[in-house]
Formats: structure tokens, C-alpha cells, sequence
């Protein structure tokens, strides 16, 4: 309808872009002969900004797709097994402050799995304080998060994934323990892209190989088509037995 959204599909082994869409968008053909005033008065002042590609300069809150990051943090850093419990009563106490579920009165007691599947607030706020935002923004970056993807497109934004060297050097602040809380439900500085994402999802999908997204397939020379070269994406190096739960959970 009206509403603002974006979709990215990709290929998740070869990186092939097969969807990139914004909306609500506009024709580009107007602008080859020139538009009114009244047209681009109407364009600049659309509070869903039809001039932004929101899939690679749009950056949002991700929020609970930031979680399979947080677990596979948790896992590689030995922190704690996949059948680590924690008990969700619909809130979790830090200090004088109260930190919500979604679910008002909580999901009980879950395993890292069930976790992922009612995706619960409760078990990543707990992971995120055992994990650590140091832990948590490696295993991001791996995935592609807080970094330009390399998509062949020109203007994409890299996002960010913040930690304690970040926020010293921007905001000449140290990191506090709530921050990290709200990183783990990818909430507070946190910020990615539609394709930010679509592309982290493949590298879990594709069982951990940094797959990049490409939309040209082939290169057209006076002489010939030059296919692009197959490749064989790098491991990202994180444990099939944590892929295969994160799979498992988001199943």
C-alpha cells in the first residue's frame, strides 16, 4: 500500500541480488526533462522519503534479528551451552532499572532454541551481559553488520555496531552494563540496513561462508560477456554446531 518498507532477496552462495526494493519510490524518467517545483516540493517533504533506496542507505533499529548474533557470540566464546537456561518472567532488574519482554508475563523457563523461537527478551539480555559487547560486535562484523557490504551500487551506508572504543571516541563516554542489555535485543546505537541483513541471514543460511551480494551477473565488453567469476566465499569461522542451532531456532 502506502507504507514505507524495503525487501532484499539474494542468492545465499552465490551473493546474486534477485529483489532490491524501496517504497514508496519514484519514476527517474521525470527527472531527464526536468520537474516542477510543486513535483519535488511533493518529493522532499513525503515523511516516507521516496528519494532514499532504503535497502543500502536506509538504517534501522534491526532488533530481535540482532539475537542469532548475540547466541553465537555467547557459543564461540565459551560462555555457555546450548542448554543454558534462563527463567523469563517478564522483566529482568539491573541496578535501579527494569529491562521488558515483549511478553508481558513471560515466557518461563527456555533453553537457547525456544529462545530463538518466541524470541524472548529475557534470554538475550541475560546472554548479552554474560557475553559481553566486545564478543557481541566481533560476531556481528563478521556477519556483515556495521560495515559497507561491497553490493555494486554506489551511496550504500555502513551501519554501525557499536562498542566501548566506539562510544569513547565518539561521545567521550564509557560503555555501561544497560547497553549493552539493549544491544542484545538490537535496540539503543545499533543500526543496519535492509541488505545489511538479508546478507548476515545468508552467511547463516549458507552454514558460515562470508558470501557478498553482487547485482551484475555479467560484464558486457565491445568484444564479449564476461561472466563474473564464480567464488569461493571465505569461512567465517564459527562452529557448525552453533550454526545448525541458530538454524534450528530460527526454523
Amino acid at each position: 500500500g502506502d507504507e514505507s518498507a524495503s525487501v532484499v532477496v539474494m542468492d545465499v552462495h552465490s551473493g546474486e541480488v534477485l529483489a532490491l526494493v524501496s517504497t514508496p519510490s519514484f519514476d527517474p524518467n521525470a527527472f531527464t526533462k526536468g520537474i516542477t517545483t510543486a513535483y519535488w516540493r511533493e518529493l522532499t517533504a513525503n515523511s516516507r522519503a521516496p528519494l532514499t533506496n532504503k535497502a543500502v542507505t536506509g538504517q534501522y533499529a534491526p532488533g530481535s534479528a540482532i539475537k542469532m548474533m548475540v547466541a553465537l557470540a555467547a557459543l564461540e566464546g565459551g560462555i555457555l551451552t546450548p542448554d543454558h537456561k534462563v527463567f523469563c518472567k517478564g522483566y529482568i532488574q539491573l541496578g535501579n532499572a527494569r529491562f521488558h519482554c515483549w511478553k508481558k508475563y513471560g515466557h518461563g523457563t527456555l533453553k537457547m532454541v525456544d529462545a530463538l523461537k518466541y524470541s524472548c527478551d529475557i534470554y538475550f539480555y541475560d546472554l548479552a551481559l554474560k557475553t559481553g559487547i566486545e564478543r557481541i560486535a566481533d560476531m556481528a562484523r563478521r556477519f556483515g553488520l556495521g560495515e559497507h557490504t561491497g553490493i555494486d551500487l554506489p551511496g550504500e551506508k555502513s551501519g554501525l555496531i557499536p562498542d566501548k572504543k566506539w562510544k569513547r571516541k565518539v561521545l567521550d563516554q564509557p560503555w555501561h552494563k544497560g547497553e549493552t542489555l539493549i544491544v542484545g535485543i538490537g535496540q539503543g546505537y545499533v543500526l543496519a540496513t535492509p541488505l545489511q541483513l538479508a546478507v548476515m541471514v545468508s552467511r547463516i543460511a549458507n552454514g558460515g561462508f562470508a558470501v557478498t551480494p553482487h547485482l551484475v551477473r555479467d560484464t558486457v565488453t565491445r568484444e564479449k560477456i564476461v561472466p563474473r567469476q564464480e567464488q569461493d566465499f571465505p569461512s567465517i569461522g564459527v562452529s557448525s554446531v552453533g550454526m545448525a542451532l541458530v538454524r534450528e531456532g530460527m526454523n
